[in-house]
């Protein structure tokens, strides 16, 4: 009875060994078959000197199967886990080998064809563009008011919100509408006052001009930068834009709020006491995109005519 339970058990123990042994092709190098008959006798010679000692036989059999096969399926996992942790990581070395292509935004060059010509920028080759010309239209020489502001030239994308304007108005009319009483120089930006005070002013001036669905800008202070000449100044702000249905905003665009950021550059290198200005700004999910890009091109691209040559 007992020789044909050895060779039963010494049978199972092979047929779960050369389980094992297929089921290895993805694991580190396998464990040999002479190495796994060699443990399979082990247990077996475990498994006679027991018997040998013990009456209840097949109690002695059913526990040591139990705990050999036990011992067998750990042993296999944890190879097979190991083979699959060292597989190299073909997805992640994909993904940093693939990357995406930078978009750019295609730019044209706009040249005033005003007499005299005022400014050149670029702006978005998608972008509309007027240069206002009508009477009426224009700013006043001396109050720089008109029916549409101080904006002379207007580009953009209306089915994005994406803006560029150009300004021109009277620097002592700006001083003056704030309630100073501007004398001597005003040729700088130093000459002004302190530049982010500057900056403070001509976003006042352009939010009088557009009241409405908006709520006050604020600048960012840190982006205040004056040129060496202390002609010219660039400087960003942001604001947020009033949302009657926040949960339908979600539903199409994924976010509650909506938030505008706008570039700026102002300057006095015209010479004629004017201030020139151009601002370009987008919704910030376009901003912080390839827009956004092309924006500030547009706006350091912006360059003033010196009119004292003319």
């Amino acid at each position: 009875m007992m020789m044909m339970m050895q060779t039963s058990l010494a049978a199972a123990l092979l047929s779960v060994a050369a389980t094992i042994n297929r089921s290895q092709a993805f694991a580190p190098p396998r464990t040999s078959s002479i190495a796994i008959e060699g443990r399979i006798k082990s247990y077996e010679t475990c498994l006679l000197n027991q018997i040998r000692n013990d009456d209840d036989v097949e109690a002695i059999l059913c526990n040591q199967r139990r705990r050999l096969l036990q011992s067998i399926l750990q042993s296999t996992a944890s190879l097979t886990l190991a083979g699959f942790s060292s597989l190299p990581a073909f997805a992640d070395e994909s993904a940093e080998a693939v990357a995406a292509p930078q978009v750019v935004v295609p730019m044209k060059t706009f040249v005033d064809n005003a007499n005299p010509s005022l400014f050149s920028l670029d702006v978005p080759q998608r972008f509309f563009s007027i240069r206002r010309s009508a009477k009426g239209d224009l700013p006043d020489a001396k109050t720089g008011q008109g029916r549409r502001g101080g904006t002379i030239y207007t580009a953009g994308d209306m089915a994005k919100a994406e803006v560029i304007a150009v300004e021109r108005f009277p620097v002592k009319a700006m001083l003056e509408d704030e309630g100073y009483q501007p004398s001597g120089d005003l040729s700088t930006i130093a000459s002004l006052g302190d530049p982010s005070a500057v900056a403070t002013l001509l976003i006042r001036r352009r939010e009088k001009d557009k009241p409405g669905t908006q709520n006050s800008a604020v600048l960012d202070r840190n982006s205040v930068v004056v040129s060496p000449d202390t002609k010219t100044m660039t400087f960003t702000f942001r604001q947020q834009i009033n949302v009657q249905k926040p949960e339908l905003l979600m539903e199409e665009m994924g976010v509650s709020e909506l938030f505008r950021t706008t570039v700026a550059k102002a300057t006095l290198a015209s010479n004629d006491g004017q201030m020139m200005a151009a601002f370009a700004s987008a919704l910030d999910q376009d901003f912080n995109g390839p827009d956004g890009v092309a924006l500030q091109k547009a706006i350091d691209s912006f360059v003033a005519t010196n009119q004292a040559t003319n």
